[in-house]
């Protein structure tokens, strides 16, 4: 699906309930393909998100700004062996995502900052094409550059009798600021977070099933207002707080 509407809900979560809420997300979903096959059912998320100098959408979100947008390069595959990236364009009202996304070959992605131009595996997809036009036209048009490098890893859930209702545990997240591009891949001098919590995402189009509603009361979870956007700056802005009383 290359543009879709859903909502999401996010939670952190102490990893001593990782194992118990499992099971019981277990009793009504299974992993997702893409995860199935995967050592511990995971598989990495590398992303490279564009903010302006000033960092617009970093404060759009730290000042609650209920509309509001981000642009960013993911790869599911840190190995480059599919050699796909996705351009995302995601804006979100309330709790309400919408994302726009095209595939293009992720040895390109740098082309995105110098000019060159960027081909699209399927060429022919009018949708593709519209989101890769939009994405280059808001780097330009807003002076965008590559802010933040995030990393995780995750095991992600389908329903089994609605598989568009999807959840996901986060885990190792981690950050790097000021990336170029074309290190999407490297994992040098990351900076790892706090590992006593996981997020836990909830995603759906109308509304979560009455089961998973019990397992959210159960476990005595409360939804937070997460961005992995900003809690990756937030990391290493409080590393420079803490180098600095340090002296």
């Amino acid at each position: 699906m290359d543009t879709f509407e859903r909502q999401e809900i996010k939670y952190f979560v102490p990893v001593q309930l990782m194992v118990p809420l499992r099971k019981r997300f277990q009793q009504h979903m299974v992993h997702d393909p893409f995860c199935r096959d995967r050592q511990g059912c995971r598989y990495p998320v590398h992303s490279i998100y564009f903010d302006t100098r000033r960092y617009l959408f970093y404060h759009e979100k730290i000042s609650g700004l209920k509309v509001r947008k981000k642009l960013r390069v993911r790869i599911y595959d840190p190995t480059g062996e599919d050699g796909i990236a996705f351009l995302e364009i995601k804006r979100k009202r309330e709790n309400t995502v919408y994302k726009d996304r095209a595939l293009v070959r992720a040895d390109e992605t740098p082309n995105l900052l110098n000019g060159a131009e960027l081909h699209l595996p399927d060429s022919k997809n009018i949708k593709h094409v519209q989101t890769l036009n939009k994405f280059v036209y808001l780097i330009k048009s807003l002076a965008l550059e590559p802010t933040t490098l995030i990393v995780y890893d995750r095991e992600a859930f389908a329903g089994i009798e609605d598989s568009n209702f999807r959840v996901t545990f986060d885990v190792n997240f981690a950050s790097r600021p000021n990336p170029a591009i074309e290190t999407i891949y490297d994992l040098d001098d990351i900076k790892r977070a706090n590992s006593d919590t996981f997020i836990l995402e909830l995603k759906f189009f109308r509304q979560i099933p009455i089961w998973a509603r019990n397992i959210l009361r159960d476990f005595k979870l409360k939804p937070e207002s997460i961005s992995k956007y900003c809690n990756g700056l937030d990391l290493w802005q409080l590393a420079d707080r803490e180098a600095r009383l340090a002296e």
